[in-house]
């Protein structure tokens, strides 16, 4: 990371009834209350995120929320890079040696390079930005705040804090070697990318940070005057109150029994309960 570049992780809780329990939606409000707060506490200069049509908008330097306050709004090269080279490379097949001037692979080409959203944003790669570094630390936060469970806004906060402490402390930690100084690597399958991909192993975790963090939680509680929580009644806004939250929203109580099949007897109709 250069020196003159600061990544910022914010946690931010929203409630899913509030957003129709879309994942965009939910991403621009984390996006807007991040923000909105960071510019409160520090001077920023630039941001990099994948292509959000909708926090585009927001960054937009003429129309957007945030155009008085001068940031630099870069996407991540290497999503757009490979979306790029995607769609040149279904292009080969058209020519099988060099590209002659308004052939059929010619046109489609220069369809591609002058496409008008592409020239509208081709200026936010230019300084070279990722967002590698974000996203595993996304996909840590999945160790101590899995997406099976339900957590309150402060149980939430604190395992992502403690993920943080995780990561920030083991991030630079060096490769393992062998007896004849080479590096050790393993192989992982993606399923979305139905390949294998190489990673270099890591030496182990120590976590030798947390007797330091225990002693200084004791010292609070005692030094807070205040017995231990006991069992509390969950709060009326409680995600955990919602239970799991379907990807689609559920059909009439009607429709369910009309279409609902007993095993062995067909279609019935039920009662419903």
């Amino acid at each position: 990371m250069e020196n003159d570049t600061l990544e910022i992780i914010s946690v931010v809780t929203i409630d899913k009834r509030q957003t129709d329990r879309r994942s965009a939606i939910m991403e621009k409000e984390a996006f807007i209350l991040t923000i909105d707060q960071l510019v409160t506490e520090v001077k920023l200069v630039e941001i990099c995120t994948d292509a959000h049509s909708q926090i585009g908008a927001l960054m937009d330097p003429v129309k957007g929320r945030y155009k008085d306050h001068g940031i630099h709004h870069s996407l991540d090269m290497c999503h757009g890079a490979k979306n790029l080279a995607k769609k040149i490379a279904a292009l080969a097949d058209l020519e099988k040696q060099w590209i002659q001037r308004d052939s059929k692979a010619h046109k489609a080409l220069v369809e591609i390079i002058l496409k008008k959203r592409w020239l509208k944003d081709v200026h936010k790669y230019l300084h070279f930005r990722s967002t590698a570094d974000l996203e595993s630390f996304q996909n840590h936060i999945l160790m101590y705040a899995s997406k099976r469970f339900a957590f309150s806004p402060p149980v939430y906060e604190a395992r992502v804090l403690l993920a943080a402490l995780d990561y920030n402390y083991h991030r630079d930690r060096p490769t393992q070697k062998r007896a004849d100084g080479t590096e050790m690597y393993r192989r992982v399958y993606k399923k979305n990318a139905k390949q294998y991909s190489v990673y270099a192993c890591k030496t182990p975790k120590t976590y030798s940070y947390i007797g330091e963090l225990q002693t200084l939680v004791v010292r609070c509680r005692l030094e807070s005057g205040s017995g231990m929580p006991r069992t509390r009644t969950l709060r009326p806004d409680d995600p955990r109150r919602l239970g799991l939250l379907p990807p689609v929203p559920p059909p009439p109580m009607a429709e369910l029994v009309q279409r609902q099949v007993r095993r062995g007897l067909g279609m019935q109709k039920l009662a419903p309960v």
